[in-house]
């Protein structure tokens, strides 16, 4: 190094003490991870809930009508071409990559893993990497699926992320 120098040595026990703290905790930090990883989980969650931040590409109206149709003797349309009540009811809790029973879905399978450097937030869902980054898809690659990327972490969510950091870095 050129120019000047200043060397600090650290003498005071309680300074000394607090380094190895940090060094000890800095070499360790799955249980930061954890938290990191479940602030993001709960962030993808609400990416789902918000269909989509920023919203994803809404569904064609073919994907609805299948939907409510599809295995059903059900008709979503009167004579007069009008929805029907219950294709109106269906239209209303209707919600992008969400299906009924959710718990065993996409959104369902969302989780989080921690390790020493790092923080994973995922699903082990096949079909989830078509959602996430679109593509082509089912038999004979024929529907076009945009792109409805979940797994994402929002702006909002580093303050709090670098919060947990530092709460798990400094506590004594």
């Amino acid at each position: 190094m050129s120019g000047a120098t200043l060397s600090v040595k650290i003498e005071d026990l309680g300074a000394q003490e607090a380094i190895e703290r940090l060094a000890e905790r800095t070499s360790e930090l799955t249980p930061a991870m954890k938290i990191v990883g479940e602030i993001v989980r709960a962030s993808v969650i609400k990416n789902f809930e918000s269909g989509g931040r920023p919203p994803w590409k809404p569904l064609k109206a073919i994907s609805y009508h299948l939907g409510y149709t599809m295995g059903r003797k059900r008709k979503p349309f009167t004579k007069q071409g009008k929805f029907t009540e219950g294709f109106r009811r269906y239209l209303a809790g209707k919600k992008i990559l969400i299906g009924q029973g959710f718990a065993g879905g996409l959104l369902g399978s969302i989780n989080s893993r921690a390790y020493p450097d790092r923080a994973e937030v995922g699903t082990p869902k096949i079909y989830g990497a078509i959602h996430q980054f679109g593509g082509q898809a089912g038999r004979g690659k024929k529907v076009n699926i945009p792109a409805r990327p979940y797994l994402m972490v929002q702006d909002e969510d580093w303050p709090e992320i670098r919060t947990a950091i530092q709460k798990y870095l400094t506590r004594g």
